[in-house]
């Protein structure tokens, strides 16, 4: 039944799909993180809303442009299913900011395969990466996965590379011209500040155990699915995105936050074509039912 319901691209289905993230997202801030009912919350919350609705969006309009489904809405569901896994993203709207600005960076490079000029597609790409880095530090290792797409991109290379640097220290300084006459000159540079932590203690914590069972299944996944024959250009982009996800991982310490940020949509996309792969419906059936099961089995054990 619910793989029924999912293997549609209705829009009456995929605005259901957007109505239980938002009760996710009420859940999360209200319920498991027991914010206070106010109205600077409720702005947030409502800010929050619209970039899950405008994150959903680009999604489905990635899975559906690029052909990367068989016509329904199991990725969107997936993507949804598996930010249950990191409640505490909801504490505030930097991370899923930081979350819009990188998954219309990636409908941007996937696009650039389509594209005889890249350099507007560069410099977009790294106005993004700048702002989503300004939400959310991590952001900043998308420079890596751009300037490996500029690298195999046809023309003028060198030239290229240039265009991230120039991008960042235009911005940099302009932001310094804002951040002056304000006073706020700290404030900005302590949000780019940050030592990394390498002790046992970092990587060990009751809390990061979805991140790993992401990362397992990232793994497994992605390793099986997208070194295979699915869609070379774009099995590539995934991977990288998984490897880029996993150092920020290693490097910053709000890891739950990075793997939401990095791992969800490469996931997600993982297990819809295993599930497509399947041929009984009923195995389906039982795969997304466990799933569901799962995400919610996570957020009563982390209310406790």
């Amino acid at each position: 039944m619910l793989y029924n319901l999912l293997n549609t691209t209705k829009t009456a289905r995929f605005f259901a799909i957007y109505g239980m993230g938002v009760l996710q997202l009420l859940l999360c801030r209200y319920g498991i993180l027991s914010l206070e009912i106010s109205p600077t919350t409720l702005l947030e919350t409502l800010l929050m809303s619209f970039l899950l609705l405008v994150n959903l969006s680009t999604i489905n309009l990635l899975v559906r442009k690029n052909q990367l489904s068989e016509g329904n809405l199991l990725v969107p569901f997936l993507w949804v299913l598996l930010i249950f896994f990191f409640p505490k993203v909801y504490q505030d709207s930097s991370v899923m900011l930081a979350n819009t600005c990188l998954l219309l960076l990636s409908s941007l490079i996937i696009y650039l395969r389509n594209n005889t000029d890249g350099r507007e597609i560069f410099f977009n790409s790294s106005v993004l990466i700048f702002v989503g880095s300004y939400f959310f530090l991590p952001s900043l290792l998308w420079l890596l996965l751009l300037w490996a797409h500029i690298l195999i991109y046809p023309s003028k290379r060198l030239r290229n590379m240039l265009i991230p640097l120039v991008t960042f220290v235009l911005l940099g300084i302009l932001s310094l011209a804002i951040a002056l006459p304000m006073g706020k000159v700290a404030a900005l540079v302590e949000r780019y500040y940050f030592i990394p932590d390498f002790s046992y203690e970092a990587f060990v914590h009751p809390s990061y155990l979805p991140l790993y069972t992401i990362i397992i299944l990232n793994l497994t996944l992605t390793s099986w699915i997208f070194w295979g024959s699915y869609k070379r250009y774009i099995s590539r982009f995934f991977v990288g995105v998984v490897l880029v996800g996993l150092l920020g991982i290693i490097l910053f310490p709000n890891k739950n936050a990075v793997g939401m940020v990095y791992l969800t949509f490469p996931t997600a996309l993982s297990l819809m074509v295993l599930i497509e792969r399947i041929r009984r419906v009923w195995l389906k059936e039982l795969l997304l039912w466990l799933l569901l099961i799962a995400s919610f089995g996570i957020i009563l054990s982390t209310s406790r």
